[in-house]
């Protein structure tokens, strides 16, 4: 998202703080909202039936799991209900429900720890994989609870939710995986809602950096228009206004490239060098 499907997956933003009339935007995004739900979640009713589907399944999944006695087929049971739990979140969360969201994500939390639990002290090879694949995917729901409570406007949970997924993360592939730039973006969302401006754009750029190597040199993802776009947010509070505005054209570049001149991530970053255009500083900030 070469990054894993993690960084496909989050549906809504990190935050939206209010700015002066005139100045750049001061939405800062999470790599949620290049969710594979996307389209369907922009579409209420088409929203509605991917969840209903996605909950039929669970609910044959929960009655499969409840009813398995043997811990190993159980936990492995588990595993698969914690993956669509994670994804009917997901599109709970698009809409616009971050409580539920919530809700569930953590259902699918307890359902990862108890995988985890079953397996850490099995050296056999499968088990060893299988360990792995929980441990990761419990750092997506980590990070999905994150950025759920930070819609909620439960700032210290969603850090806390973030740091543990980015330590988690490092531990299972290392600090120069590109899987890690998700977890960056997300701890610098929870900056940039602090007007911690500086070290919200450190982490922005290291997200970059490590999306660069993963594609060899380029940028042409995405992630990466989305992380340049939120470093230019970034530049742009701390007036650095040419590295904000060569960010931010940077990021419509690929962006336009990458999902079309007509995506909502596009038209959000056109609308924010627009308006950038004709600052007026005199304003205070809203």
């Amino acid at each position: 998202r070469g990054c894993p499907t993690s960084l496909m997956r989050r549906v809504l933003p990190v935050h939206r703080r209010c700015v002066a009339a005139g100045s750049m935007s001061s939405t800062s995004n999470s790599y949620i909202n290049l969710g594979k739900f996307e389209t369907m979640g922009a579409d209420m009713g088409r929203g509605a039936t991917g969840i209903a589907y996605l909950q039929e399944t669970i609910q044959l999944q929960e009655a499969e799991y409840e009813a398995e006695v043997d811990p190993r087929r159980r936990s492995a049971r588990g595993m698969a209900l914690a993956k669509n739990l994670l994804e009917v979140g997901r599109q709970h969360h698009q809409l616009g429900s971050a409580a539920e969201a919530i809700e569930i994500y953590q259902r699918a939390l307890s359902l990862y720890d108890e995988a985890i639990l079953q397996r850490e002290n099995d050296e056999s090879e499968r088990a060893q994989k299988a360990l792995t694949f929980a441990r990761f995917s419990k750092s997506e729901v980590l990070s999905s609870l994150g950025v759920a409570y930070n819609d909620s406007e439960q700032v210290e949970e969603a850090l806390d939710m973030h740091q543990k997924a980015l330590e988690l993360r490092k531990a299972i592939v290392g600090k120069s995986h590109p899987s890690i730039a998700e977890c960056l973006n997300n701890l610098a969302g929870i900056y940039f809602g602090r007007d911690s401006y500086q070290r919200a754009a450190e982490h922005y750029e290291q997200a970059l950096e490590l999306l660069t190597e993963a594609a060899e040199g380029r940028q042409d993802s995405p992630y990466a228009a989305l992380t340049l776009y939120n470093l230019g947010l970034c530049r742009a509070h701390l007036k650095q206004v040419p590295a904000a505005v060569t960010a931010l054209k940077r990021a419509l570049q690929i962006a336009e490239k990458t999902l079309g001149p007509d995506h909502r991530q596009v038209e959000l970053i056109r609308e924010t060098i627009k308006r950038g255009q004709t600052p007026r500083p005199t304003q205070d900030a809203e």
